[in-house]
């Protein structure tokens, strides 16, 4: 039997294992008459498409059913669908470049809320880290209680940058500001503890990995050495890195689903708090 052939039967039996509904549908086509079915092999090939296709979509929308920015659900989706056809067809660079087009739709969505714009113009110069339980005498930790002099600021920009930078809107931050912006606020709820701090670096490195990594296949000869220490790391291990970035995306719809809620309440109060305070 020709080779393309039988491959088209493997497909076909994968297939029905894992969708019912297409076993069913077809046997109802062709009940015992499997050489119809190997007349068309381009044919079989397109069903089996279409049938992966509904799968990826059907996967989307379950992977976006619950987020909580709900006006960007169906551009997400989309998104999602180009990223798994990318990752299917081993097409690194446009893959990357649709993990970050979600991040960056959920990003500026929630930086362009006006409620973060009062927050972090309110409380830039606190402390970064908030009081342990040791700290209160066993009371648990809250957000109004914090120490040190390494300022939030200084945690989302350079130590040397922060005082220029912090003066910005937040629409004039750059996309990695942004981003650590939304890991601060909403992964972290704005109390975080000192011994977090490494913590955070880690989850910050993948997002500019993947932010560096976005334009593989249109950036041409202009990377920097930066840009090009990244994406040689990155592209040594293309295979890891495919779940590495989808995990990178995992974690930020989680970050937004557990900590929008927390952001429009607690936090929200406190900057009023303070901004009442300087009043």
């Amino acid at each position: 039997m020709d080779e393309k052939l039988k491959t088209t039967i493997q497909k076909i039996q994968l297939l029905a294992k894992q969708n019912p509904d297409f076993e069913k549908e077809m046997r109802s086509i062709f009940g015992g008459k499997g050489c119809v079915v190997l007349n068309n092999a381009n044919r079989i090939d397109d069903i089996y498409e279409y049938c992966i296709q509904k799968i990826i979509r059907k996967q989307a929308e379950d992977f976006y059913k619950n987020f909580q920015l709900n006006s960007l659900i169906p551009s997400l989706i989309d998104d999602y669908i180009r990223m798994e056809d990318f990752r299917r067809k081993d097409n690194f660079g446009d893959f990357c470049l649709a993990v970050y087009q979600q991040i960056e739709a959920i990003t500026n969505t929630i930086c362009n809320n006006p409620k973060m714009q009062t927050i972090t113009s309110a409380m830039w110069q606190c402390p970064a880290y908030i009081k342990t339980s040791f700290d209160l005498k066993g009371a648990s930790p809250i957000i109004s209680e914090r120490k040190g002099n390494y300022t939030i600021a200084d945690l989302i920009f350079s130590k040397n940058e922060s005082e220029d930078k912090s003066q910005k809107s937040i629409s004039e931050i750059s996309a990695i500001g942004k981003i650590k912006i939304v890991i601060y606020y909403f992964g972290f709820r704005a109390m975080m503890f000192s011994n977090n701090y490494n913590d955070f670096q880690v989850i910050k490195s993948l997002f500019v990995d993947i932010y560096q990594c976005r334009n593989l296949n249109h950036r041409g000869n202009n990377s920097s050495e930066y840009q090009k220490e990244i994406t040689d790391r990155v592209l040594a291990e293309k295979s890891f890195y495919y779940y590495k970035f989808l995990s990178g995306l995992i974690k930020y719809i989680e970050y937004v689903n557990n900590g929008l809620d927390n952001m429009e309440t607690i936090i929200f109060n406190y900057a009023n708090t303070l901004q009442m305070n300087k009043s």
